[in-house]
C-alpha cells in the first residue's frame, strides 16, 4: 500500500477515534461518525460493462455521516468516506463523497425495517497504475490516467432495524476524461452497515 494511502487511512482512523470519544449526540445535532460499513466487493468486475483486468477482492470500511440539514435542498444527504484494500495487491483507494438515501417499503416484517434504494458521489485516489499501455503490465493493470478520480455509485439495501442494515452496491472510478488514458473500474458487493 502508498505511503499516501496509509496516510489517509491513519488520519481517517483518528477522525473516527475522535468522534467515537466526542460523546452522545443528540438525536437532532449532527454527527460526524453515524454509521460504520463493512464490505467485500468483487474488484474491477465486469459487471456492468467494465472490462475486467485486475483480480482479486475489495474489503472496504465506510464512515457515514448522520443526514447534513444545510443541504436538505437536495434531500439531506450524508457525508461518506472510505477505504477499499485489494486481496491481491491490485489498485486500493480512499474516497469521499456524498451518500443519499431514499426508503422505497417500510414495515415489511416489523415497524423499524425498510428497504431502500441510494446513490453515491465523490472523489477517490488510488495508489494503481497511471499509464501502462504498450507495457508488459498492460495484461492485469487498468490504467486509470490520474491518480484522483470520481467515483459514482448506487445501492439497494434492506434496513434490519434502526441499528443494521445490508446493502448490495455496486461502484465506479474513472477520470472522467480529464485525462488520458481513461481506463474505468467497477465494484460490486455487499457492505454490512452499524447506526450508532
Amino acid at each position: 500500500m502508498s505511503k499516501q494511502l496509509t496516510a489517509l487511512l491513519a488520519g481517517a482512523t483518528m477522525v473516527a477515534a475522535a468522534a467515537c470519544c466526542a460523546g452522545t449526540a443528540q438525536a437532532d445535532e449532527f454527527r460526524f461518525l453515524d454509521e460504520v460499513r463493512v464490505g467485500v466487493l468483487e474488484h474491477d468486475t465486469s459487471f456492468g460493462g467494465g472490462d475486467n483486468k485486475e483480480d482479486g477482492y475489495d474489503v472496504g470500511v465506510e464512515l457515514l455521516t448522520s443526514p447534513i440539514g444545510a443541504l436538505s435542498w437536495v434531500g439531506s444527504p450524508r457525508a461518506v468516506f472510505g477505504l477499499q484494500v485489494n486481496s491481491e495487491g491490485y489498485t486500493n483507494m480512499a474516497y469521499a463523497g456524498i451518500l443519499a438515501q431514499k426508503t422505497i417499503v417500510d414495515g415489511l416484517a416489523s415497524d423499524s425495517d425498510a428497504i431502500y434504494i441510494e446513490g453515491t458521489v465523490g472523489i477517490a485516489y488510488h495508489d494503481g497504475a497511471i499509464d501502462v499501455r504498450a507495457r508488459p503490465e498492460d495484461a492485469e493493470w487498468k490504467s486509470h490516467g490520474s491518480y484522483w478520480l470520481i467515483r459514482s455509485g448506487f445501492g439497494v439495501g434492506y434496513r434490519f432495524n434502526e441499528t443494521y442494515s445490508l446493502t448490495a452496491t455496486f461502484s465506479h472510478i474513472s477520470n472522467a476524461n480529464l485525462a488520458q488514458p481513461n481506463q474505468g473500474s467497477n465494484d460490486l458487493g455487499l457492505r454490512f452497515g452499524m447506526r450508532f
